[in-house]
């Protein structure tokens, strides 16, 4: 079997599928990567072949543009990035998928994959990570803004909300999909958000504990639990270890991956564990975001895997994409979320109501508050709380149940 794992975005995006495709690889089965270009090296270090679906230099301009992390503006940003990829991105697919046995596993934001599913036959189920991108009426995700639907409001009326989300998609993708969809002989689509899901299979990368099945759900969706993974360097180094070592657990801070305009959130950071007299980590790829100088209980690191790191850790301040969240929530370490843009409202607010930490909304994430919140998270209670849910994910294995359903379509599409 040759499984094409097929994603776009950052390190929240891309590890999920390579975690897959290491899993698969330990399997047996042929995989190749098709991702970013940034993304090649770390495919070759778990035996996989690479395809490039986007260039290094169109990787650098998502990640400076500041609307990538917009509330609002983020989804027209990255419509306007990606629709002119789509043709190249599905001759790339539509290449790989040519002999026989080859199936898909999409992000669903790889719109070329459902294109090559719908056009060649191609098999193909897609990965979800995160349930906010689930429309439902009976469970409304938290959209970003704080946008949801009302509680109050009649389950008869809560699809004109839904209709209008299907509007804004068509608005924002449809022309030029349909564009392309014309030259393949295909009809148009209208409800993008609904279309961009694999009729035959969508696997959710997250447990039933976290986001219960609602039954207004796409009956081909089915839930695996977190998936486990950490990139290609499993092991916290070791300049992290001793650090986090010697002294009290210190607080960790990260607004995700690809955020390159985090340096007044960490400011900010410092400034909060000098208020609480706590020692603190910074975690950033990108060394222009750090205060120049960083008092001795403070550090920088541009990695470290969040499985190893977060048991040392005594809270965990971050952005809210769904692989941190999980990492968190695994290590039992209270979160506080501040969230920007795609799902991560909506992950902010079911911790929360887990009782597994707490949000600030983005005019509430200076020193002050962030301290505020830090005392609060810091005490026993949040704590206990964490462990108890630690306790539930410890039987999760996502990858390995996805990547058996992945076999199973598979072996069903050769009947």
């Amino acid at each position: 079997m040759h499984v094409i794992l097929a994603t776009v975005g950052t390190d929240g995006d891309v590890f999920p599928h390579l975690g897959l495709g290491a899993t698969l690889c330990a399997r047996g089965h042929r995989v190749t990567l098709a991702a970013p270009e940034t993304y090649r090296d770390r495919a070759a270090a778990f035996g996989m072949e690479f395809c490039s679906l986007v260039s290094a230099d169109d990787v650098k301009i998502m990640l400076a543009d500041p609307d990538l992390w917009h509330p609002f503006r983020s989804g027209m940003m990255m419509a306007r990035w990606g629709a002119p990829m789509i043709p190249h991105q599905y001759q790339a697919l539509a290449e790989l998928t040519r002999e026989p046995g080859a199936m898909l596993v999409a992000n669903p934001g790889v719109l070329a994959g459902r294109l090559v599913q719908e056009k060649l036959g191609v098999p193909m189920a897609s990965l979800l990570l995160q349930p906010g991108l689930v429309q439902t009426n009976t469970a409304p995700p938290v959209m970003p803004g704080g946008i949801c639907i009302p509680h109050w409001l009649p389950n008869r009326l809560r699809q004109f909300f839904w209709l209008g989300v299907d509007a804004a998609g068509y608005a924002l993708v449809a022309p030029p999909l349909n564009r392309f969809r014309r030259t393949l002989g295909l009809s148009p689509v209208r409800k993008v958000f609904r279309w961009w899901l694999s009729p035959q299979l969508t696997m959710g990368l997250f447990p039933q504990w976290y986001a219960p099945l609602q039954p207004d759900w796409p009956p081909q969706l089915r839930l695996a639990g977190f998936g486990r993974f950490d990139g290609a360097r499993p092991e916290l180094p070791q300049d992290v270890t001793t650090f986090c070592e010697q002294g009290p657990p210190p607080i960790a801070f990260t607004l995700g991956t690809g955020m390159t305009h985090a340096a007044q959130f960490f400011r900010a950071a410092v400034a909060a564990c000098e208020r609480l007299g706590a020692r603190g980590v910074l975690l950033s790829k990108f060394p222009c975001a750090i205060p120049a100088r960083l008092p001795p209980s403070v550090r920088h690191f541009s990695y470290a895997p969040f499985r190893q790191l977060l048991p040392l850790c005594g809270a965990f301040v971050h952005h809210g994409g769904i692989g941190t969240t999980a990492a968190a929530l695994e290590a039992a370490c209270p979160q506080l979320i501040l969230p920007l843009a795609w799902d991560q409202p909506d992950n902010a607010a079911r911790i929360a109501r887990m009782g597994a930490g707490l949000t600030l909304t983005p005019r509430r994430r200076t020193a002050g508050h962030l301290s505020h919140s830090l005392a609060q998270l810091l005490t026993p209670k949040f704590r206990n709380c964490c462990r108890e849910i630690a306790s539930r994910s410890s039987s999760d294995n996502g990858l390995e149940c996805a990547a058996t359903w992945v076999e199973d379509l598979a072996e069903f599409a050769k009947r």
